[in-house]
Order: structure tokens, then C-alpha cells, then sequence
């Protein structure tokens, strides 16, 4: 007689496996949801000691001239992504926090549609294709003078167009793998340079947590 167990076992797993991916991206996303997310690197994880949290990199929601969902990050310069090339360097086992602004919340759906159309042409024309700042510095500047942006420091930046209320950025510390960042920043660490992390969002009582993907 077949023993029906393991295919029952894996019929459930399978079930519940669709069923969390469903409600992973029930989520109804939109402009100027913040996407906090843990990548799957060495320097991600020190990120992650670094700030006490589980959050290295950050993303944030602006749909396109097309009205199509895209992900803005700052990953070797600042770009719209599709939502699925972001979220495949997150590490296994892990969910993407999504944090939106409070003064959204009470927009309109008018509000929200002029809102989109704002914020692509404010990306396009003042972000758009700034370069990544290896350095994590608040005011840098290429030899060009293109402002050099890191990730969570791009959507400070990006949503302080549209936020009543402007980022206050504050000291960094370096001082938990100094060794670590002794080496990556060849000897000279910026240490209390202001400036912001991913999961300085997660702290920031503009924004509130509306679910997880």
C-alpha cells in the first residue's frame, strides 16, 4: 500500500507557500512607500550590526510616466526598477517592511493621482541617474558636480519635495566593526558625520508601517 503522507505533507507546503505569496503582495502599493530590505551580502550584514536592525538597503515606490509600478533605489546610481529585480538580492527568509508617510494617508484619490505625476517628474529632473556614494556622505559631489547619493540618503532627499516636515540627519557611528570599516574606508572612517541609514526610516514618526512583503 502507497504511503500517502509525504505527498499530503508536501500538497499543504505547497498551499501555504502560495497562499503567503499571495498575502505577501496584497499589499496595495503606492507612491512614496518606503521598502526597507535585507540584502544578501558580507557589507549588508555589518550595515545590519552596525544600526541595529535588520535592514541594509532601501527602496522607494514611484510609478512611471506609464503609471507602471517601479522601485527608485540608489544601487551604482539611482534608477527605477520593476519590484522583482529589487527584491531578488533580498536574503532568504527575510520580509520587506513597508513604511509610508502619515500626510499620505489623508490624500485623496485625486491627491494621489497629481502626487505621481509630481514625483516622476521631480525624479526624472533632479535624480535620475546620480551616481552611488561608496563614501556614505551627506553633502559629496562628484568632479562634475552630480551629487553622489547613497541609498536611504537618495529617498530622504527624494521625499523632502513632498514631505511638510524635512529629514533631520544625524551623526553615524561606525565604532561597532570599526575594523570592518577601518579597512573599507582605507583609514579614515567618517564617524559622526551626519547623515541616515535604512533603518532610520523604521524610527522616523512620519512614517508608519502598513505591512510586509
Amino acid at each position: 500500500m502507497i504511503n500517502m503522507a509525504p505527498m499530503k505533507t508536501f500538497i499543504l507546503l505547497f498551499v501555504f507557500s502560495v497562499l503567503f505569496l499571495k498575502q505577501s503582495f496584497a499589499l496595495d502599493l503606492q507612491n512614496g512607500d518606503v521598502l526597507l530590505i535585507s540584502f544578501n551580502c558580507y557589507e549588508c550584514r555589518v550595515i545590519e550590526s552596525e544600526t541595529n536592525s535588520k535592514f541594509s538597503h532601501s527602496g522607494v515606490v514611484i510609478k512611471n510616466e506609464k503609471g507602471e509600478l517601479r522601485i527608485g533605489q540608489s544601487l551604482g546610481f539611482v534608477a527605477l526598477y520593476p519590484i522583482d529585480q529589487f527584491l531578488k538580492n533580498r536574503t532568504p527568509g527575510t520580509l520587506v517592511s513597508v513604511y509610508r508617510p502619515k500626510e499620505f494617508l489623508k490624500k485623496s484619490p485625486a491627491e494621489l493621482s497629481l502626487l505621481e505625476s509630481n514625483m516622476i517628474t521631480v525624479f526624472n529632473s533632479a535624480f535620475k541617474g546620480l551616481p552611488f556614494d561608496s563614501r556614505y556622505l551627506w553633502d559629496n559631489y562628484d568632479s562634475k558636480g552630480n551629487e553622489l547619493l547613497y541609498c536611504s540618503e537618495f529617498i530622504a532627499k527624494f521625499m523632502d519635495h513632498f514631505l511638510s516636515r524635512p529629514t533631520v540627519p544625524f551623526p553615524l557611528t561606525y565604532k561597532k566593526n570599526e575594523a570592518y570599516w577601518l579597512n573599507y574606508f582605507k583609514g579614515n572612517i567618517p564617524e559622526g558625520v551626519l547623515g541616515n541609514s535604512p533603518a532610520s526610516f523604521s524610527h522616523d514618526e512620519r512614517f508608519t508601517l502598513i505591512g510586509t512583503l
